[in-house]
């Protein structure tokens, strides 16, 4: 089905006149063209769509072995075990000592689990990957030309060039950028360490303690920004590739990047001002993506458009 909404001019009320320089928007501009345009009928059917499947894979990772868990146990019943990766025949079991907290953060992992784990992981990713990126490019469809297709976002699974590309992109802005966000968080836990070994009680706390656990807290929100700023970079990539279809994976990747340059500063600050959405949306797994989806994918691409013809002086285009 399909259907029409004013063209996308008409609700960047800050395009300039002609003959005059073009002023880039300011971010509550750019977001309130971004809820209108997520009310569009398309944008909600195909958010709908993708958001009830997403929700529904969660679950299964659930129910399926495709998490993993932890628990927070008594320091007493680990008395004489120190932090650190314990070996068995079935796996291995990760223990992070707290004596001041007199508590032991304890992650216990099988061979198996973790087999399934990537299994299914690796699995939903594929199944969602071109879901995801159908949806988006109706989204750039409603900005561009008023208009969208429900149905077309089976396109993605129907044409293998199309799917194997989005599961490609999406790899790359989840999963390896999850992977180097962890690798960033090792120095603060190798302080965390420090902190708790060194200061088993409150006896033993000294301004080297209050140090280390500064340090280690101020580590930990450096690895945080670093993290959400290295998908900043990336996340163009998924917006340029559900736009033009038709590139190909070095294409999307050195158009989408390059989208953003000159801009990547502004753009990770407007991403940021989306934080506390962000955070609702993990909170309630993905249940409140009905409306942090398009609000914060449409503005992201309304933001590329922009800086696109901030930089040729030019109208509104896609990257």
């Amino acid at each position: 089905m399909t259907n029409q909404t004013p063209p996308p001019n008409q609700n960047m009320n800050w395009a300039t006149p002609p003959n005059q320089p073009p002023r880039f928007p300011h971010r509550r501009e750019i977001k309130f063209v971004a809820k209108r345009i997520m009310m569009h009928p398309v944008c909600m059917r195909v958010t709908l769509l993708l958001v009830c499947i997403s929700v529904a894979f969660y679950g299964i990772r659930y129910l399926a072995g495709g998490t993993l868990s932890y628990g927070v146990m008594n320091l007493a019943d680990y008395s004489s075990t120190q932090s650190g990766i314990f070996f068995n025949d079935q796996g291995f079991s990760i223990l992070f000592r707290m004596d001041l907290t007199q508590t032991v953060l304890a992650i216990p992992l099988t061979y198996r689990q973790i087999a399934v784990f990537v299994l299914i992981n690796l699995l939903c990713l594929a199944l969602l990957a071109p879901l995801r990126l159908g949806a988006m490019e109706q989204y750039w469809n409603v900005i561009r030309t008023g208009q969208g297709n429900v149905q077309a976002v089976g396109q993605w699974y129907r044409q293998s060039g199309r799917m194997g590309k989005a599961i490609v992109v999406e790899f790359v802005i989840t999963v390896l950028v999850r992977a180097i966000g962890v690798v960033a968080t090792l120095p603060s836990l190798y302080l965390y360490y420090l902190f708790y070994t060194t200061t088993p009680s409150l006896d033993a706390y000294t301004s080297a303690s209050s140090m280390l656990q500064m340090g280690a807290g101020a580590l930990a929100i450096v690895a945080a920004l670093f993290t959400f700023w290295l998908h900043s970079v990336l996340l163009p990539v998924r917006y340029c590739l559900c736009a033009h279809p038709e590139y190909s994976l070095g294409q999307a990747f050195r158009r989408g990047m390059a989208s953003t340059k000159g801009f990547r500063g502004a753009f990770f600050g407007f991403r940021l001002s989306y934080f506390l959405w962000f955070a609702v949306s993990q909170f309630t797994y993905g249940v409140l993506d009905l409306y942090v989806l398009p609000y914060t994918s449409i503005g992201g691409m309304i933001f590329i458009s922009e800086a696109a013809r901030f930089k040729q002086g030019q109208k509104p285009q896609e990257p």
